[in-house]
């Protein structure tokens, strides 16, 4: 059950994803998805059944509740930076994976993409859908390597997001951005569908970090992501 919580986990954070463009728009508003759970088992209690993006140019805002606990997570595709921050008993923490770190994890993930023939109308969005091959590479608690191989449908549209950058740090290779990813894994199919889409005014300073939080040093860091299950 906890290797099914982290997979989609990953598979919530590479909603991001889509292929190349070249007639991509600026978007600035929100995106909220819902996330529904088909197969013998049922992680609903365990995993978020509902996400919000908030968007602006190459940054991105991940709002959800995960375990009762609310995580927001913000993306800077130009930077190449990635901050999260959490409400826990202990107080609002936080950490920041830099560019370094960034460019660490990408080279642990390797993804192959392939066009598919049908198209979806999301939120009024037509979308072109894709099958997507992820192979990562993980430690164990042993500090050995093992893969896990990732199989995604995605439906993804242009007409949100400024550039290639946004995706940046999901994969440098993809643009653009999806609203429906579908993935099965022990027997438990994950669709995540956009069901919300609104264009709103968005500023830099929303993806700015208040002030009541807490930024943890590097060797609380793993720590803190081990719980969270990034």
């Amino acid at each position: 059950m906890k290797r099914l919580i982290v997979v989609v986990v990953i598979a919530v954070v590479c909603t991001t994803l889509s292929y190349k463009s070249l007639a991509q728009t600026s978007f600035a508003g929100t995106v909220k998805f819902e996330t529904k759970y088909e197969g013998e088992t049922n992680p609903q209690k365990h995993i978020p059944s509902e996400t919000t993006y908030t968007i602006f140019e190459n940054k991105k805002k991940w709002t959800t509740v995960f375990r009762g606990i609310n995580i927001y997570i913000i993306q800077d595709g130009d930077a190449l930076t990635k901050t999260v921050l959490v409400d826990v008993p202990q107080g609002r923490l936080g950490y920041v994976d830099d560019k370094e770190a960034i460019e660490e994890e990408l080279l642990k993930k390797t993804c192959t993409y392939t066009e598919r023939t049908d198209t979806k109308n999301i939120c009024g969005y037509e979308c072109k859908g894709y099958d997507i091959v992820c192979v990562i590479m993980n430690e164990d608690e042993d500090e050995e390597e093992e893969e896990t191989e990732i199989k995604i449908i995605v439906y993804t549209t242009n007409e949100i997001g400024k550039n290639d950058n946004i995706n940046a740090i999901d994969n440098p290779e993809l643009s653009g951005f999806p609203l429906y990813t579908e993935m099965e894994k022990d027997g438990v199919k994950t669709i995540i569908q956009a069901k919300e889409i609104k264009k709103t005014k968005v500023k830099n300073v929303d993806f700015l970090v208040p002030s009541d939080y807490k930024m943890v040093k590097d060797e609380y860091k793993a720590g803190l992501k081990q719980t969270l299950g990034l």
